[in-house]
């Protein structure tokens, strides 16, 4: 036996155990997912969770009370970090039965995947999958006077995925106004697709704000004989971020506050939960409310409250007592984040000054009221009419199911649902050809989610924000289900495929399902499509999943694929393997062209592939949109050439960004010579685009008429090598190359004629691309290219360099010339087989 083959068989042996015995997280997820797959739920049985299990408050506390109360059947659990919270003993004193569990425990393990009910305020871990059979409800934490999810400003595209999976793994959602809900679901990319049933209930944690002040004092131990100012900021810092100066600010801005009021007064504050420990840590626990007091109860007892953006001064509301707001980064958060109302709209007085603040507070509190009157009955009328106190006992109704008045919204279009796999959103076609699809899509009928690892990277990203803004994007994240065991079963799979004899299918079926749901809860979305082709672990998932019809697709001539080289070393031969042996699990295997499709069904045929299976759908495209870019380059200098202070030569501004400090950022080129005859090329840097041959091609050129020039547009792993070797031919001052370009659509419709000489194509986007722009064209004769080109004979060429150069001097002596393709016609043709062959 050889040493590699010994060492794989380590490797395969060995890291499995090593992540189990290295990696907590991934044993505590395999000890859940046993408990979700063996055991049953249990009857009755509630699991209440707030705020991660930080304290012991909120909507969740109100809603606990409530059944606690009324629901003697019930057996509740409350998952809490710190068993020495003092509102335990609070609530054991009226609640003796109930039953408060370590947070991530084994027994919180087990509760989670077994109550009938599970309680939240803001989202369970992801490891976390809803079982049939439990219900879970979600109550949110307010009203969001800030922006969420993908409506922060200058937010990564991906920060909300946690949230926006457990809103889709929920039943219920128990919102206080419809505002909420509808910025909520749509600024978690769920509005069309959220299955479960919305009520407007009003905040439960509303309710506890109408209680006895006096036994509120009492409770939290605050002094009877004084009124209440409560500080309530918002805190936009991490823990890691947070400073002692910090917290020695804060307190400073309490002792202002106090020093400027009389002695009637006290002055509590009420910081994030983030950064309580911060004030414990440094020994100020006595000066700041403790994370275990429930704020909406302490609102019963205040008189005032000073706070900014957070949305307790909603809850504070319906009191109808003073409120002031206190933002002293209005201007920077709203640019950094954003806002969803009018701040100066606000219902009470708004300042970034502290002083004016302290002023203020002077003012009688009935003149106050009524100065801000017709504000706060806008704000009454808009988001707190059901906050009346009986929000509690609206939410036990609906969750028992019991007889309710309240009649449920919903977000849910009915539409068809297509969930496909992008691909990795690299800078290649297959990005461009689904980003084209995605606004070529009939919304009317369909609903489109993007599912994409959560990898990031700027590029990724970009390309992602290019997709139509109705699509959705959806993240897989954190570990897959998996026990150890599974473990072993899916390594099996991703190292020899679906055929291997040991191989459990139905285990591997099993674990990919239980995946299923752990993204998508309650949607079951119809069409699965693994639109990138390449990738194992999503070629998988869609193969197995529970999707009605599912399809791959083939974006090139495989076998040339599965004997890609770079260097010395297969590029995808390993990962093609394995995915051509899952072809046989899809309804459709769909190339990009015709012709791609004719050879992928001989190539393919040795692996055992299905040909009945197989068919093509030419990729979609935006002709309009574009003919709109060629110009956009004029958008910048009124496209006029920048003069350079580094080397003095004038280029073309071309891409144009501004940060979040409003610096100014322009990429500029040096534009072609009009001068001369411009050839050009739009691909990838990779061994099948076939760029060594072009070259040699217009060397040949070259030397036939010095006037022609070569402009190259792309990026890849041979990058390097190509332009040694122009400099190595002495042509670096005839070929120019531009690198990745985001839109090369103006440079393209600067040039004359386009040159596509790869070895193999799918397709060809940016071959089309230049036919709508009416540019002359050259491709090889190879599958994919011969499809786009088989109404165009004279600019079909044999692929080596001199039939190449041959075409090249054809154009310039007139005998190529434009083209009269129907991008129109093409498009409407493409779209029509796209719904009929796959949906």
């Amino acid at each position: 036996m050889d040493k590699n083959k010994i060492s794989n068989i380590f490797n395969f042996t060995a890291k499995p155990i090593g992540e189990w015995l290295l990696k907590k997280r991934f044993r505590q997820n395999s000890y859940y997912y046993k408990k979700v797959k063996n055991n049953n739920i249990k009857k009755n049985t509630f699991l209440f969770e707030s705020y991660h299990a930080v304290n012991l408050t909120g909507n969740v506390y109100a809603i606990f009370n409530q059944l606690a109360d009324n629901y003697s059947d019930g057996i509740y659990y409350w998952a809490v970090k710190d068993l020495e919270d003092p509102m335990i003993s609070f609530i054991k004193e009226k609640h003796e039965h109930v039953k408060f569990i370590k947070y991530e425990s084994k027994k919180y393990y087990t509760i989670l995947a077994t109550a009938e009910y599970l309680v939240n305020d803001t989202s369970f871990m992801p490891y976390f999958i809803k079982k049939d059979g439990q219900k879970y409800i979600n109550t949110w934490h307010g009203t969001p006077l800030k922006t969420l999810g993908l409506d922060i400003k200058n937010s990564r595209i991906n920060l909300h995925k946690n949230i926006q999976r457990n809103l889709l793994q929920s039943d219920i959602l128990l919102m206080p106004n419809h505002f909420t809900a509808e910025k909520l679901l749509t600024s978690h990319g769920l509005n069309g697709i959220y299955k479960g049933k919305v009520y407007i209930t009003g905040n439960a944690r509303v309710d506890n704000i109408f209680k006895d002040p006096i036994e509120i004092k009492k409770k939290y131990d605050l002094p009877r004989d004084k009124k209440i100012v409560l500080y309530a900021p918002t805190w936009k810092k991490s823990i890691s971020q947070t400073t002692e100066q910090d917290i020695l600010a804060l307190l400073d801005e309490v002792n202002g506050i106090q020093d400027s009021l009389s002695e009637d007064y006290k002055v509590l504050l009420k910081a994030h939960y983030f950064i309580y420990d911060k004030f414990t840590e440094m020994g100020f626990e006595d000066r700041v409310v403790p994370n275990w007091v429930d704020t909406n109860e302490l609102l019963a007892s205040v008189d005032r409250l000073i706070t900014d953006y957070s949305s307790i001064f909603f809850d504070f509301l319906p009191l109808q007592k003073p409120i002031y707001f206190y933002i002293p980064d209005k201007i920077s958060y709203e640019k950094l984040r954003g806002f969803y109302l009018n701040i100066d709209s606000l219902p009470g007085y708004v300042s970034n000054n502290l002083n004016d603040i302290k002023e203020i507070l002077l003012m009688e509190e009935n003149k106050y009221i009524a100065e801000y009157s017709s504000q706060i009955e806008h704000y009454l009328k808009e988001f707190c009419a059901n906050d009346l106190g009986n929000s509690s006992e609206n939410a036990m109704n609906i969750i028992l199911g019991n007889e309710s008045n309240i009649t449920p919204v919903s977000f849910d279009s009915q539409k068809e649902v297509i969930v496909m796999y992008g691909g990795g959103f690299y800078n290649n076609g297959i990005t461009n050809s689904l980003i084209s699809l995605s606004k070529n899509l009939n919304y009317n009928k369909y609903e489109l989610i993007v599912l994409e690892s959560d990898r990031m990277n700027a590029s990724k990203e970009a390309n992602l924000r290019k997709l139509d803004p109705r699509a959705k994007v959806m993240f897989r994240f954190s570990y897959t289900v998996r026990t150890l065991t599974s473990t072993y079963n899916q390594n099996l799979y991703y190292h020899s495929g679906y055929n291997f004899k040991y191989l459990s299918k139905k285990s591997l079926k099993n674990d990919v399902e239980w995946e299923f749901k752990r993204l998508f809860g309650n949607l079951k979305p119809k069409f699965g499509i693994d639109f990138g082709g390449y990738n194992k672990v999503y070629n998988l998932f869609i193969a197995l999943s529970p999707f009605e019809k599912k399809t791959v697709f083939l974006h090139n001539t495989m076998l040339e694929e599965y004997n890609k080289m770079n260097g010395n070393k297969y590029k995808h031969r390993w990962n093609l393997k394995v995915i051509f042996s899952a072809y046989n699990l899809f309804d459709k295997i769909v190339s990009v062209s015709e012709s791609a499709n004719e050879q992928n069904q001989i190539d393919l045929k040795p692996f055992g592939v299905d040909s009945s299976k197989m068919e093509f759908v030419n990729n979609t495209i935006n002709g309009e949109e574009i003919l709109a870019k060629t110009d956009e380059y004029k958008k910048i200098n009124n496209g006029n050439l920048i003069v350079s202070s580094v080397d003095g030569k004038k280029r073309l501004g071309y891409e144009e960004t501004i940060n979040i400090f409003d610096v100014q950022k322009i990429s500029a080129i040096i534009p072609p010579d009009p001068e001369k005859i411009k050839f050009i090329n739009v691909a990838r840097l990779s061994p099948e685009k076939n760029h060594f041959t072009l070259i040699d091609a217009f060397e040949k050129v070259y030397q036939l008429n010095e006037n022609a020039r070569l402009y190259i547009v792309g990026d890849g792993p041979i990058a390097g090598s190509l332009i040694n070797y122009v400099q190595e031919k002495n042509l670096e001052n005839q070929i120019t190359f531009y690198g990745f370009l985001d839109n090369p659509i103006p440079l393209i419709d600067m040039c004359d004629c386009f040159v596509f000489p790869s070895n193999y194509e799918g397709q060809g986007l940016a071959l089309i691309e230049a036919m709508i722009l009416k540019k002359p064209v050259i491709g090889t004769r190879v599958p994919g290219i011969t499809s786009v080109l088989k109404n165009y004979p004279n600019s079909l060429v044999e692929n080596n360099a001199d039939e190449i150069a041959s075409a090249m001097l054809k154009y310039i002596d007139g005998k190529i010339t434009s083209n009269d393709f129907d991008f129109v016609k093409y498009n409407e043709e493409a779209v029509e087989q796209f719904y009929r062959i796959i949906c």
